[in-house]
């Protein structure tokens, strides 16, 4: 069974330091970071099932990944405007679980893929699933401050990140 992937968006898959805003927040505009849009295409034209798993604005998101025509691909669209919490809260997680069929509810089977260890990293780890940190960027934290934010494995790009998930 291929993994199942629940993915952060923000220094992620776009680069946050491009966003632009709206009077009420929301993003309208951001760039993708290189090789984001062709490596979620790829994963997803390979049969791997993908789930947002993002803090944020649902309209945000929504027009992030209107953008590029990703919006139908995810099997979940999970962001904590929805849920009421942020990452690393099991909420974020349980959600992102609970989107799957039963027959697809194996932890071992999950990767979470995010930029922020004490977010993402943390979050996944303390779930039980297996956790990537994509350290790509400059932002937030790149010390282990805390145990549970040690990720599983560490990737610098998406090309990194897809021959890290098919080798998995």
């Amino acid at each position: 069974m291929k993994k199942i992937i629940f993915i952060d968006c923000g220094d992620t898959l776009v680069d946050e330091s491009t966003q632009v805003f709206d009077e009420n927040e929301i993003v309208i505009d951001v760039q993708f970071v290189d090789g984001a849009e062709d490596g979620l295409n790829y994963l997803y034209n390979n049969g791997y099932t993908i789930i947002l798993v993002a803090d944020g604005k649902y309209r945000s998101f929504v027009n992030i990944f209107n953008k590029i025509g990703f919006m139908d691909k995810f099997t979940g669209f999970i962001t904590s405007e929805k849920v009421g919490q942020l990452k690393p809260d099991k909420a974020m997680f349980q959600a992102a679980f609970d989107c799957l069929p039963s027959e697809m509810q194996e932890k071992n089977n999950i990767v979470m893929v995010g930029n922020n260890l004490r977010r993402d990293i943390k979050g996944a780890n303390d779930f039980g699933i297996t956790s990537i940190w994509m350290n790509w960027s400059p932002r937030y934290f790149h010390q282990f401050e805390d145990e549970s934010w040690k990720p599983d494995y560490e990737v610098g790009s998406m090309k990194e990140l897809i021959k890290l998930i098919e080798n998995l």
